[in-house]
């Protein structure tokens, strides 16, 4: 297994859970529009057929029933849509913060001194043409980083000399 692979899911709480909870209201608003639109009418055209066709139907008993069957399969069936959709929003947004999270972690890494190793992102993961462009400039940095540290070592030549070939290294 590659140790640069990423364990867990909920890296970034903060943003992951932020947008799982505007995807679950996004979805609750739809569910309850669309529901609420269709029991209107659907419900009014029933009631308004039984109270035309059958006047012994008692109406508003009917109702109460109806109303409790679909609250408790519309409750069930809501709250395994919320939880199904946590659990695919929270594994789809691991592939766009995941990869955040390790670019931010390369990049304080190198600020704080050490060397530089690339940015390895998992196949189906976003920004990896972002990762790409950093592993590259990080790459050519830490070479021109090398060299310099090469320049100030030599003894042998002035500290005129030393500016020189480091603005030299810092042209290309």
């Amino acid at each position: 297994m590659p140790r640069w692979r990423r364990r867990k899911y909920l890296i970034n709480k903060k943003v992951q859970l932020g947008y799982f909870g505007l995807t679950v209201w996004f979805i609750c608003i739809g569910i309850m529009l669309v529901g609420s639109i269709t029991y209107y009418l659907v419900f009014s055209t029933i009631l308004k057929e039984f109270e035309n066709v059958e006047k012994s139907i008692d109406v508003v008993n009917t109702v109460q029933r109806v109303n409790a069957l679909l609250a408790g399969k519309l409750g069930i069936t809501f709250i395994v849509l919320v939880i199904l959709a946590a659990i695919l929003v929270v594994y789809y947004l691991h592939r766009v913060v995941g990869p955040v999270f390790r670019i931010e972690k390369v990049l304080k890494e190198m600020m704080a001194g050490k060397q530089f190793e690339p940015i390895h992102l998992r196949k189906k993961d976003s920004f990896k043409s972002l990762a790409d462009v950093l592993n590259a400039f990080l790459g050519r940095y830490e070479e021109k980083r090398n060299k310099i540290l090469n320049i100030l070592e030599k003894t042998d030549i002035s500290d005129q000399q030393k500016i020189s070939e480091i603005n030299e290294v810092m042209k290309h």
